[in-house]
């Protein structure tokens, strides 16, 4: 730049005097300002080129010291989970329940923490918090899916959300045509989802009628055993993954309606969870007390919990709360 500025110098003193600059001065001047240009821009763009260069370095997850605490947190959430419904299955107050999901999910934040030594890492988890919800649940394998007053069509709560549906029903029991199946109806108030069960003589179905009204079955065969389970929160049939399940989690928004129709058309047994409290939810007419050994049951559950979990060792320092709620669908 200190050329290009001496150029104009001598080019002013010597416009000030008779002499005016010549073709060779005029293009040599207009060659040297032409290269001070060309290397402000190459400075420019290696600048730029850098700084983008540097924010891609930052935003990539390369660093394998956090692979541990990834897999780490994967494994406290799916151990919650599984332990989360079997305290519920168990039964109990929410203050019970609430203490024995931390007594055993103690025992396994110890074990697992066991195990991590060996990696030479420290790990905590514990239970921050839960939300207090009802487990909707029958279990006498022999009676269909009536409520208590044997109505046919009913809803089982409003205005909840759910999670953890899941059935296990008798073959045997279920319509041959699906106008007269067995259906589990979910409704956000704009969209609604309808699964229909039933069989003919060679297969048992799951039907799907999504929000915009499209239908989708799938289906397993008849000699697949007496009972054909259908775990809607995991979108399968009989451990088999059953896509059209998937609409019951992908169209509906909010809290739904749960509802039974044709209630009749299925015997076996279920449970599903909503969030919120047993006092909201139970309603004589529909439900019998957990200690009444009749069906169907309206309980106190964790519907969720919160877990913490530390991940350390000598290079990272991770800690993390994650929401569990197993199977949810709205």
């Amino acid at each position: 730049m200190a050329d290009v500025t001496d150029s104009f110098e001598r080019a002013s003193d010597e416009a000030t005097g008779a002499a005016r600059f010549t073709g060779d001065d005029r293009g040599q001047l207009m060659l040297v300002a032409a290269l001070a240009i060309a290397v402000l821009l190459v400075g420019l763009a290696l600048t730029l080129n850098t700084a983008i260069y540097t924010e891609n370095l930052a935003t990539r997850t390369t660093d394998t010291s956090l692979d541990g605490a990834v897999s780490h947190g994967r494994t406290v959430e799916a151990g919650a989970g599984v332990l989360l419904d079997e305290t519920n299955r168990e039964g109990g107050t929410y203050a019970e329940l609430a203490g024995s999901f931390d007594e055993t999910f103690g025992n396994w934040s110890d074990a697992a923490a066991t195990l991590a030594a060996v990696r030479g890492a420290a790990t905590n988890a514990s239970r921050v918090d839960h939300v207090e919800g009802t487990r909707i649940s029958q279990t006498d394998a022999a009676r269909n899916f009536t409520d208590g007053s044997e109505s046919t069509d009913w809803t089982l709560a409003s205005d909840v959300g759910v999670r953890g549906v899941r059935f296990n029903v008798s073959r045997d029991s279920l319509a041959t045509s699906s106008g007269s199946a067995f259906e589990l109806v979910v409704d956000d108030g704009t969209n609604v989802v309808e699964t229909e069960v039933y069989r003919n003589s060679t297969r048992a179905f799951v039907t799907v009628e999504d929000a915009g009204g499209t239908r989708a079955t799938c289906s397993v065969a008849a000699d697949a055993g007496d009972y054909v389970t259908i775990d809607v929160a995991d979108g399968r049939l009989n451990g088999t993954a059953c896509d059209p399940l998937d609409a019951v989690h992908t169209d509906l928004d909010g809290t739904v309606a749960v509802s039974y129709r044709n209630a009749v058309q299925a015997e076996g047994s279920y449970e599903l969870y909503v969030n919120e409290t047993n006092a909201t939810v139970f309603d004589a007419a529909k439900y019998a007390s957990a200690e009444s050994g009749s069906s169907p049951v309206a309980e106190q559950a964790l519907y969720a919990v919160t877990v913490s979990y530390v991940y350390e060792t000598g290079e990272t320092y991770v800690y993390r709360e994650l929401r569990v709620a197993p199977g949810e669908i709205a």
